[in-house]
């Protein structure tokens, strides 16, 4: 997505939504690139991971149907948050290319994908920051972003929950086909519900869906 189309357009009527303030986004932000230093991944690594890649993007909705596709090697596989936890009820040690997240999985799973040479990229915003305290320094390495204003290796693809956030970056680095699957729009309630409402909503608009 195009950063000043995701600044000025859908981060600003996200913040309205939601209630959220920028300024704590900007916060865990910083936060992260403190914490992170050296652990700081360039993005070229996404590139070199993805580009020209059939790239599947997993959604929290995954279920038994889709657990052949899941296993097949031809495909580049992005999981998204929470997702990764009910892929590995169906598919025990299961490991990711790249694995999308705010921080809400559990720190030693996180720490597994690092050491068994998943890119994690993680996000910072404002309700995440003791996440951030808690998982960063116990990390070697990962790509940072953020929904605010991007700087020094805190990068800002676009995209509000992890979900979307995935599709983009597989679209962002040149994958050659992209799949959704584990996306159901529908099935949540409240500011759950709402958050889907988003995703829904951009993932349109980057012709994703």
């Amino acid at each position: 997505m195009d950063i000043e189309i995701w600044l000025n357009n859908f981060y600003p009527e996200i913040l309205s939504d939601f209630g959220f303030n920028y300024k704590d986004d900007e916060r865990a932000a910083k936060l992260m690139h403190e914490l992170g230093g050296e652990k700081l991944l360039d993005s070229s690594i996404l590139l070199e991971k993805i580009k020209g890649k059939d790239v599947i993007v997993i959604g929290g909705a995954i279920d038994e149907s889709d657990v052949e596709i899941l296993k097949d090697s031809n495909w580049m596989r992005i999981t998204a948050g929470k997702s990764i936890l009910k892929i590995r009820e169906l598919i025990p040690n299961f490991i990711p290319d790249i694995h999308v997240t705010d921080l809400e999985e559990p720190d030693e799973l996180l720490i597994e994908l690092e050491r068994r040479e998943c890119i994690l990229v993680l996000h910072a915003h404002g309700d995440n920051i003791d996440r951030i305290r808690s998982v960063v320094p116990k990390l070697g390495r990962f790509v940072a972003t953020t929904q605010t204003q991007p700087f020094d290796k805190v990068y800002n693809f676009g995209g509000f929950t992890d979900g979307d956030r995935a599709a983009i970056i597989a679209k962002t680095f040149k994958a050659k086909t992209i799949r959704l699957i584990g996306f159901d729009f529908d099935k949540a309630e409240g500011i759950k519900l709402k958050k889907l409402r988003w995703a829904k909503k951009i993932l349109e608009f980057e012709g994703l869906l």
